[in-house]
């Protein structure tokens, strides 16, 4: 293939062994650039979830590439293509499942599967000024592209940050198993005999070991502005093609200004007529199927800059609670993660997305959700969260998520612990409808802050199980013995007792 060189932006061939961060940093860096994006690994994902559900072997290969005209890459309105299409149906969470993690390296394997898909690949790129992301771009699909970039890290980094993107302990049992899965896929891929793992003699690479991610962006903004002649070289002993950018450089400084500028839009703070009137509406019809009591230390939550409140989930009824309460107490906008499937309900949808709710893709590691988090703490706004991820199907404490202690200690930003009891009988799991009658009590913890009470200030790998611990124990101290589950030991052991 001959990619012409006279058209609008530039083909840039990103690749790198998985999770390394060549999917998000692409996107993050295309959006900043003005440029499309494509994962080329949705394509293989999709082909593998469909095998599965039509139950095709990677063995049957003239099956397999049968399936490839049923699938189709979407764009999200941004130029970004993350919605898979199998059959005209979005099956984009689907294809990110585990069962697909298992089988993908085996099915793309597949030599007609590739050559199936090469094409595809190769059309997407053809009209230009676009970042394509993927494991064999730079060397197979796409050699003659006017750029190479492979992003690499070890694969102990590269465990870590998937296993830190799924609440899991890196150093635990299920962060040891993605560190041996990541090994073995790499084997996989970097000895296949069609297409290996590997990075084009040409490409520039960029190793993000220790990076933050606005870091290894900025280092590949950089890279293509260099090379589309719209900024200095990253720096002049730099000249060689294989050659690390110097994450250092002015030009990388500039970058990462020009994305905060141009592609962080400001998170909205205000209380709108809406938010009031919703939270009005939700207090009358709570007040006629129960009886809400507030206590605890309400008047010290923080009435400015970023807080989060943290609350076991128990019940549907929780969020209308917190909200309809806390909103009008407090007098701020409450920013909340709230699962995906949520706003594509009538109505309810439509009151999210301008109520606050941010989507969170629970079947999988929603890293921009993560990232979106984060800078609602650090533009100084409040971010309500549930640890635990999900309900509680017999109202007791679970074991949570790692994701909320790693926020508070990387933000610095104080914790607000609640405690619900008594919203799982009126609003059950699984009921359609609240039951009328009964009690629901909200009791709110003083403020605190993790990194003051985790010892070494919440650094380190083991820290983050400690911290977690301790944020639990602390919202378990506010409920009745019946609601503390795994973390009732600890309230009678005292551990979360300053």
């Amino acid at each position: 293939m001959s990619i012409p060189s006279a058209r609008p932006g530039l083909v840039v061939a990103l690749d790198g062994p998985g999770s390394s961060g060549k999917s998000s940093v692409g996107a993050a860096a295309a959006l900043e650039l003005g440029y499309r994006f494509c994962d080329t690994g949705l394509l293989y994902r999709a082909a593998t979830w469909l095998a599965v559900r039509r139950g095709v072997s990677a063995a049957d290969p003239t099956v397999l590439v049968a399936l490839v005209p049923d699938i189709e890459l979407a764009h999200d309105g941004d130029g970004r293509l993350w919605r898979v299409l199998v059959d005209g149906t979005d099956v984009t969470t689907e294809v990110h499942g585990e069962e697909v993690d298992g089988l993908v390296s085996a099915v793309s394997s597949v030599p007609e599967l590739r050559t199936a898909l090469l094409e595809r690949q190769r059309g997407i790129a053809a009209a230009g000024r676009i970042i394509m992301a993927g494991r064999d771009i730079g060397t197979v699909v796409l050699p003659d592209a006017d750029l190479k970039i492979f992003i690499d890290a070890s694969v102990e980094e590269r465990a870590r940050r998937r296993a830190e993107e799924r609440g899991i302990d890196p150093d635990g049992p299920d962060g040891q198993e993605i560190l041996a899965a990541l090994r073995r896929r790499d084997e996989l891929d970097s000895t296949r005999a069609v297409a290996p793992l590997r990075a084009a003699p040409d490409a520039r690479h960029v190793r993000t070991d220790g990076n933050r991610f606005e870091d290894t962006v900025a280092s590949v903004v950089a890279v293509v502005r260099e090379a589309e002649g719209t900024a200095e070289p990253v720096a002049a002993a730099k000249s060689d093609a294989s050659a690390e950018p110097d994450a250092s450089a002015e030009p990388v400084a500039s970058a990462r200004s020009r994305r905060a500028a141009s592609v962080e839009q400001p998170i909205e703070s205000h209380v709108t007529p809406l938010i009031s009137g919703v939270a009005l509406v939700a207090r009358l019809f709570a007040q006629t199927v129960t009886r809400v009591r507030f206590e605890g230390a309400i008047d010290e939550i923080p009435r400015e800059g970023p807080v989060i409140f943290a609350a076991n989930h128990i019940s549907n009824a929780d969020p209308v609670i917190l909200g309809a309460w806390l909103v009008p107490r407090l007098g701020r906008r409450l920013h909340w993660l709230a699962k995906k499937e949520m706003f594509s309900w009538p109505i309810v949808g439509w009151l999210a997305t301008h109520g606050g709710m941010h989507p969170v893709d629970r079947s999988t590691a929603d890293i921009e959700a993560l990232r979106l988090a984060r800078r609602i703490l650090d533009e100084g706004h409040p971010l309500f969260v549930f640890p635990e991820g999900t309900r509680s199907p017999d109202g007791r404490l679970q074991e949570a998520k790692d994701g909320v202690a790693v926020l508070a200690l990387r933000t610095g930003a104080p914790i607000v612990p609640i405690g619900i009891a008594g919203s799982d009988r009126v609003w059950p799991k699984g009921r359609k409808l609240p039951h009328p009658g009964g009690r629901v009590t909200v009791t709110v913890g003083r403020p605190f802050r993790l990194a003051d009470e985790v010892p070494g200030g919440g650094k380190g790998r083991a820290a983050k199980g400690a911290a977690t611990r301790l944020l639990m124990t602390r919202i378990a101290e506010l409920l009745p013995p019946r609601h503390r589950g795994v973390y009732g030991a600890d309230v009678e052991e005292g551990v979360a007792v300053s």
